[in-house]
């Protein structure tokens, strides 16, 4: 059988730029930052801390009251985000059979809601300690009687194949920060191969809920600049770490010949997907120059083309970004200091299993309106980060194709190329 073409006719997006792909496009190609100080994080001891939340949403405007009930708060973002994918793309209810309508989706893993248990907690410690006989008697009650099934690691996969009938393969793909990118790439293969023919695919994430900041705090990966106009600073040698993030992409993919007889306003395609795993060693944790480069080459092998700029991971950590850029130096040869190569998480931080989505959804935004978006923050360049990242301001270009990396925290790497439909 020939590989089948496989276009993308819907996207969705909950981001700290809102959920309207064109003010998403506008935001980028702007180089806005959508870091800023983020309060009223219950249960946080320090004070705000510096963030890119999401904006401009209301659970309740794309989920029924009940159902929201039993989401913690990211998993509402993922659903709404299929939700908007789902309406934006015009496939009509019922005009695919179930059982070749896919649904994957990336997610961190488990995201329950802590702060659901704080005031059990807080009723047992009255006396100036913890009674756990009064948390087991008194407390207990206070708490949410689903909060453990809230953010179950598949939540966002349940409601969206239930909410959309999807009976055709069904994929949850706990990766972290390269969980979207994965998705998508997975949702590519099934129906290159033929065995669906259209799938929601991309993932979703809050890295500003409780846990993850308090598990941030006390690491080297996240910054701890005070300032979040100059925070995030991929490739400056004055990097320090990434920003804490919050959003979901989703994004629908059909099969090319049926998204054309259907008369769907098409985005883009889905050219290649690749991935590896380059664990360097048992303590070691992230990414590595070896992972991103076999990945990158994996996804342009498939697609066949090279590309005419590359979506950095860009996570401003030191060695994250130098592995990168080696990498990419490894795959592109001397080509690479010919290739733009930006990172928007400096505008829009760390959204970890959302990112591989919206970094599609911003690619896509690129290739139709011919401009490449910056990496702001980079004034003062790193010498061993020595590529053409766009920094500063967006630019001109003639976009065809667009490749794009991810990493998680475990050495897991993944990478998509999209492109223009000819």
């Amino acid at each position: 059988m020939t590989p089948r073409r496989v276009a993308i006719t819907g996207i969705g997006i909950v981001s700290p730029f809102g959920s309207d792909p064109a003010a998403f496009w506008q935001a980028i190609a702007a180089g806005r930052s959508g870091v800023r100080w983020v309060d009223g994080v219950e249960g946080l001891q320090d004070g705000p801390v510096v963030g890119a939340p999401v904006t401009g949403f209301t659970a309740r405007d794309h989920v029924d009251g009940k159902s929201l009930r039993l989401m913690a708060p990211a998993v509402a973002f993922g659903v709404a985000a299929a939700q908007l994918a789902m309406t934006d793309s015009g496939l009509p209810a019922g005009a695919v059979d179930p059982v070749r309508l896919g649904a994957f989706v990336g997610s961190r893993g488990h995201s329950s809601d802590r702060q659901d248990l704080l005031a059990a907690v807080r009723r047992a410690s009255e006396g100036g300690e913890f009674r756990m006989d009064v948390y087991g008697a008194a407390g207990l009650p206070l708490v949410h009687p689903m909060w453990l099934l809230k953010g179950l690691a598949n939540n966002v996969l349940y409601f969206v194949s239930l909410r959309h009938n999807a009976q055709g393969m069904n994929n949850n793909l706990s990766l972290g920060g390269l969980a979207s990118t994965v998705a998508i790439g997975e949702a590519f293969e099934a129906i290159r191969r033929g065995y669906v023919d259209s799938a929601i695919a991309g993932g979703y994430e809050s890295a500003l809920d409780l846990d993850r900041i308090e598990m941030f705090e006390h690491s080297d990966l996240a910054t701890r600049t005070e300032d979040p106009c100059g925070a995030g600073k991929p490739f400056d040698r004055r990097r320090d770490g990434f920003v804490l993030g919050e959003g979901a992409g989703m994004v629908v993919v059909e099969a090319l010949e049926s998204a054309r007889q259907r008369g769907a306003r098409i985005y883009g395609e889905v050219l290649g997907y690749g991935a590896a795993s380059a664990q360097r060693g048992v303590t070691d944790i992230g990414p590595s120059t070896q992972g991103y480069a076999a990945a990158l080459t994996a996804a342009l092998a498939v697609a066949g083309r090279t590309p005419d700029a590359v979506f950095m991971h860009g996570n401003a950590t030191p060695a994250g970004d130098q592995a990168e850029t080696a990498a990419l130096k490894q795959t592109l040869g001397s080509a690479a200091k010919k290739t733009p190569a930006p990172a928007i998480k400096s505008m829009m931080g760390n959204t970890f299993a959302g990112s591989g989505a919206l970094e599609v959804t911003a690619a896509l935004g690129a290739l139709a309106g011919g401009w490449l978006p910056p990496t702001i923050n980079l004034t003062e360049p790193d010498p061993a980060c020595d590529l053409d990242y766009v920094a500063g301001t967006a630019r001109p270009a003639r976009l065809e194709t667009i490749a794009l990396s991810n990493v998680n925290l475990g050495g897991g790497h993944a990478a998509l190329v999209v492109g223009r439909v000819g």
